[in-house]
């Protein structure tokens, strides 16, 4: 039964009371129970879910038909007549045609968060399109609009990728295109899980479980936990997960020493949901300002946290023992399309001849090649690799160089490998092989299984340099006693990777890259973005050298003291700020542990609310077998 007072609208359940005699005790039960649903339906009329017996059955035909005269004449119609259709009507589904087009502007606008635009606060509101569009949807509907959502955030954030296949894989611009539509809407598929599974899960359940918290806090779960298993999904491609659009805001991006970038969607989906929520539910003013209100206390906690950690920083930088170590990036600025053709090797190596004399005025502590600097593949090229071997024996100072080399197993195969020497007075101090390697970049993936990768046209995405093989792991780099935790290009995107080289014991982190591949695209800049997540997480400082850019110097607060412009041919020297005993940080000691944590109590906490309210609704307490009369007011 509904009342209304007049000032607020009031839900009252009542039960239908039987009473049965078993072993000579009276025992009261309840099999017909009635609440009003404040489901948006035909009209927005209210409806009633009653037990399935007769009794139920024929109670709530009578509730519907007092409902329904007021619909036709819009009279009151009854008690029930009366209510939220007229008053407080929820919402309706929107058209499926309205839904994409939602869909379409979130996926874009979490794109657009990145840089090299830079939108960082639509970060926040990206999300909002997406559940305005799925709000009382079917599963397969909002699948669709989830899906069409992820497609968009993939079409729109690595759009470059067409262009690297069609440039340098030799598939040409219809190819390019395929096989970049192919990896989108396949990654595309754990958002259109997670609108299915929200939009069942909120209409499945009595509506008022699903108002404040309950939702919100699922759907943020959710979404972090399905970004983070992007993170190894067929050897993992997760170029923007949600949170990393905050780069462009060190305070929002601060709690990641904490919880990682990908625990770090949990309050950043929060948010974004219950901003939605305030939006779809604003004839609801207790709902709406307590989304509102809970939203903006969120958000301001993240930003605290974030500002605190910047001024301790850079208190902490200023007073705690460090080394102070110039180090010299060499960016040679190479294109893609003459990196391996043999007619520009010599061009190509005294480019970098030059680079390394204005290196040598800046007295550095180390100099920094970028990945795969030279055209050659070290000790299979004989001239070549003697060139490489004159130039480290006459330079005076340590250098990180980056090199395709080879090696022959012990059987005669030979296995390539993208790796990194730190040389020093024609000395190796050590070498490091990249262990994430980049699928149908740098190898084919299942090519063992499936026969058919290993056609001619798939293979030529794979360039000049042939199939690497991955590299064992390997302790850090020592240099005068400095540890040096190593990345190479696509694993600077994976943050497990940057928190084993913290736990390593490294004090410094450096990144060589190549990203020619991306000409004037987004990609470099959101390659950097990345970094700067990764400097933030280990609250270690970044040293990061491209070939044609963007290099950078990034500090343990996540601030860039340097970057060069990109495609400049230049040798960027700056001194880098090296704590001695640098703190190991929330993430780095135990990873990505709190995201599944705070989701477990999460999925726990919407379970507890949903079975209760159950067993209040049905007249008894979850603690007790009293029964008593339940009030909700909305």
């Amino acid at each position: 039964m509904l009342l209304n007072d007049g000032s607020h609208d009031t839900i009252v359940f009542l039960a239908t009371e039987k009473t049965s005699t078993h072993k000579s005790k009276n025992m009261t039960i309840f099999p017909e129970l009635f609440f009003v649903s404040l489901k948006a339906q035909a009209g927005n009329l209210p409806s009633f879910r009653s037990a399935k017996t007769k009794k139920g059955q024929k109670a709530r035909a009578g509730a519907d038909g007092a409902a329904g005269p007021a619909s036709a004449t819009g009279g009151t119609g009854g008690a029930a007549g009366s209510v939220e259709g007229s008053q407080r009507p929820l919402p309706q589904a929107v058209k499926l045609s309205t839904g994409l087009v939602l869909s379409v502007i979130g996926g874009v606008g979490q794109t657009l968060a990145w840089p090299k635009f830079g939108l960082w606060p639509l970060t926040f509101v990206c999300l909002v399109f997406l559940w305005r569009a799925l709000f009382g949807q079917t599963f397969k509907r909002a699948f669709l609009m989830g899906w069409v959502y992820g497609l968009a955030l993939g079409l729109s954030g690595f759009y470059w990728l067409a262009e690297v296949m069609a440039g340098y894989g030799g598939l040409g611009a219809v190819g390019g295109f395929l096989v970049l539509l192919i990896l989108a809407a396949f990654l595309a598929l754990h958002q259109g899980l997670w609108a299915g599974l929200m939009a069942a899960y909120s209409t499945r359940i009595p509506p008022l479980d699903s108002r404040l918290l309950g939702v919100p806090m699922l759907g943020a779960f959710l979404w972090a936990g399905f970004d983070y298993l992007k993170n190894f999904l067929l050897t993992g491609f997760n170029w923007t997960p949600l949170a990393g659009g905050l780069s462009g805001s060190l305070e929002f991006i601060g709690a990641a020493d904490l919880i990682g970038v990908y625990g770090l969607n949990f309050p950043v989906a929060l948010i974004g949901l219950l901003l939605a929520q305030t939006l779809t539910l604003w004839a609801w003013p207790k709902i709406a300002w307590s989304s509102a209100i809970s939203a903006l206390l969120l958000a301001g906690i993240l930003y605290g946290y974030g500002y605190y950690r910047l001024s301790h920083f850079d208190q902490t930088l200023k007073s705690a023992p460090s080394l102070n170590k110039t180090v010299a990036i060499l960016q040679a600025s190479v294109p893609q399309d003459e990196k391996w053709d043999v007619n520009f090797r010599d061009k190509i190596l005294s480019r970098f001849t030059l680079l390394l004399e204005n290196a040598v005025q800046q007295s550095p502590w180390l100099v920094i090649w970028p990945e795969t600097a030279v055209p050659f593949i070290y000790g299979l090229d004989p001239i070549e690799t003697a060139w490489m071997d004159e130039t480290v024996k006459n330079f005076p100072r340590p250098m990180l160089v980056g090199l395709a080399s080879g090696d022959y197993d012990p059987d005669g195969t030979l296995k390539l490998h993208n790796r990194s020497w730190l040389v020093s007075e024609a000395k190796v101090l050590g070498s490091y092989d990249k262990s994430h390697l980049v699928p149908f970049g740098e190898y084919v993936p299942l090519a063992d299984i499936l026969p058919f990768l290993k056609w001619p046209f798939l293979q030529g995405v794979l360039g000049a340099a042939g199939t690497y093989s991955p590299g064992r792991p390997r302790p850090p780099l020592i240099l005068d006693g400095v540890q040096i935790g190593q990345l190479i290009c696509f694993e600077s995107i994976f943050p497990y990777l940057a928190r084993a080289r913290a736990n390593a014991g490294a004090k410094r982190l450096v990144v060589t890259t190549n990203d020619a591949w991306f000409g004037l695209t987004m990609a470099p800049d959101q390659h950097l973005a990345q970094s700067v997540m990764r400097a933030v997480e280990t609250r270690l400082p970044l040293v990061r050298g491209a070939n044609n850019g963007i290099s950078a110097v990034i500090n343990p607060a996540g601030r860039l003291l340097n970057r060069s412009v990109q495609n400049e041919i230049t040798t960027l020297a700056w001194p880098v700020q090296i704590p001695q005993n640098p703190e190991k940080t929330l993430f780095t000691r135990g990873g990505h542990f709190l995201a599944p944590f705070m989701g477990l109590l999460t999925a726990m906490f919407c379970l507890f609310k949903y079975f209760r309210r159950r067993h209040v609704a049905a007249g008894r307490d979850l603690w007790s077998r009293k029964t008593k009369r339940t009030t909700y007011e909305l």
